[in-house]
């Protein structure tokens, strides 16, 4: 029968989904009563099942379909970085707030993708309420400064909101990876462990400094930080032009 013929699309997505989403199957002809209340009158029928809420898969019985579907699927718990205002209200609440960051810290992620990962979505899931977790994305040079972040993807735990005093995770970040590490690495923070061991590391990104060559860096960086330091520059153009303009303003100093 059909559900027979989906057998190895499902084994195959069940591999495809491990560390994100559980896969599983019903036998409505032995677990009659699952599938009465499920509404189940023919075979076979996908659903998924979140926060007690159930939602029926109505495309193409294919791998491909089914995986974007269900990784469409995972909640959203975090809060999404623009500008640096609403990085500072993330500090100000949700870093320091019990019912947001219970385990003392929260967390944000620096990415140089438009679209969350998939693990981010899970990691921050699981830790509701006792890690609290934001996203910058695109490069946000503006933000990434803050925190002296340098490279992209970065993932740093903020203790108590206070940006001096942060924990950068030092294992491998890609858009693709499984939620695992990230995962046994927020389990650090419980009870506010990893940030008791944790020294303070004051951060030097938005503080203007004659020893850096400006000229290596990225005209969004030099942006950031001509916007951090009020620097003017109404016919900045080419990246020369921002670099003179950071230049005039160590000068003036």
């Amino acid at each position: 029968g059909h559900c027979r013929q989906m057998k190895p699309v499902w084994e195959r997505l069940a591999l495809e989904l491990k560390g994100f989403i559980k896969v599983g199957a019903v036998n409505c002809e032995v677990e009659k009563q699952i599938c009465q209340m499920e509404g189940i009158k023919s075979f076979p029928i996908i659903k998924v099942k979140k926060s007690g809420i159930s939602t029926t898969f109505e495309g193409e019985r294919e791998l491909g379909a089914l995986k974007s579907w269900a990784m469409d699927q995972l909640p959203v718990s975090m809060v999404n970085l623009r500008k640096s205002e609403s990085l500072d209200k993330f500090l100000l609440e949700e870093c320091v707030k019990p019912k947001h960051s219970k385990d003392g810290a929260c967390v944000v992620y620096f990415s140089d993708q438009t679209e969350t990962p998939a693990w981010l979505k899970v990691s921050a899931y699981m830790y509701k309420g006792r890690v609290a977790v934001a996203e910058a994305r695109a490069r946000n040079d503006a933000l990434a400064l803050r925190l002296d972040v340098g490279s992209y993807p970065s993932l740093v735990a903020v203790c108590g909101g206070d940006t001096d005093h942060t924990v950068t995770f030092g294992g491998e970040l890609s858009h693709t990876m499984t939620p695992t590490a990230v995962s046994d690495w927020l389990g650090t923070f419980e009870g506010g462990k990893a940030c008791a061991a944790a020294p303070r590391n004051p951060k030097s990104g938005v503080t203007l400094d004659p020893a850096l060559d400006y000229g290596k860096m990225r005209v969004s960086k030099l942006k950031a930080i001509m916007s951090a330091h009020s620097i003017p520059c109404l016919l900045c153009m080419e990246k020369g032009d921002f670099v003179k303009a950071i230049e005039g303003a160590l000068e003036a100093k």
